[in-house]
């Protein structure tokens, strides 16, 4: 006798056929999913770079940081007691020029872009020896000592690229003068040096007074700023 199925039995045979289907679809994308891979940067740094400056003569060190080589930055600006027209009090007319040589360094990790030296208005008043005898040419004062700065083999100030700065500072080069020009660059006729990291640039100052000084310039004594800037 032959069996007929019913529409209610082909229904079921149907659907358990889907259902194997999704069930074996499910198991293909759920074993797909389980694959991941995975890079971790933990290595990722970003830093600034330091700018510090070292003014030296002698045994005597300066910082731009106050307190040394690795010491607080904080404004990066110090003032420092090294006195580059030497000091010497008593000058006489056309006498023994006094000379001193300063040494500047990079201390930071950073080349310069710009190296200056920038000088302050001139300025004299009474000597702190002068006893009572002060002349009266304190506006001219600056214009009779003769002043110079330089490196080896050239003279930034007054300027000369061939030669270095005379041992006997000429009238050519002046307090009054420096302070009417302003500064000297590593832009100026005859650079200053940028500094490399570690890097040094011995610079030669020199002053003396004048032959052209007169009693009106007795008693006297010019002062002036002078201020290095790195950046």
């Amino acid at each position: 006798m032959f069996k007929f199925k019913t529409a209610s039995a082909r229904f079921g045979a149907l659907a358990t056929a889907s259902l194997a289907v999704v069930a074996l679809s499910t198991t293909a994308m759920t074993s797909l999913a389980g694959f991941s891979a995975q890079i971790v940067n933990n290595s990722n740094t970003f830093s600034s770079g330091t700018m510090q400056l070292e003014e030296s003569q002698g045994s005597t060190n300066c910082f731009s940081t106050g307190s040394g080589s690795g010491g607080t930055v904080g404004t990066n600006s110090a003032t420092c007691a090294i006195n580059k027209l030497v000091g010497t009090l008593s000058q006489i007319p056309a006498g023994t020029p006094l000379t001193t040589t300063i040494t500047m360094t990079n201390t930071g990790n950073v080349t310069a872009s710009l190296e200056s030296l920038v000088f302050s208005a001139c300025t004299a008043a009474a000597a702190s020896n002068a006893g009572g005898y002060v002349g009266s040419d304190t506006a001219g004062f600056c214009g009779k000592v003769d002043f110079s700065v330089g490196i080896t083999a050239k003279c930034l100030y007054p300027v000369n690229a061939a030669a270095a700065c005379p041992a006997t500072p000429t009238s050519s080069g002046t307090l009054a003068g420096a302070a009417t020009l302003g500064s000297l660059t590593n832009s100026s006729t005859v650079p200053m040096t940028l500094l490399a990291p570690g890097a040094t640039q011995a610079y030669t100052f020199t002053a003396m007074l004048d032959s052209s000084a007169t009693n009106a310039d007795q008693g006297l004594a010019a002062s002036m700023t002078m201020t290095w800037n790195q950046s």
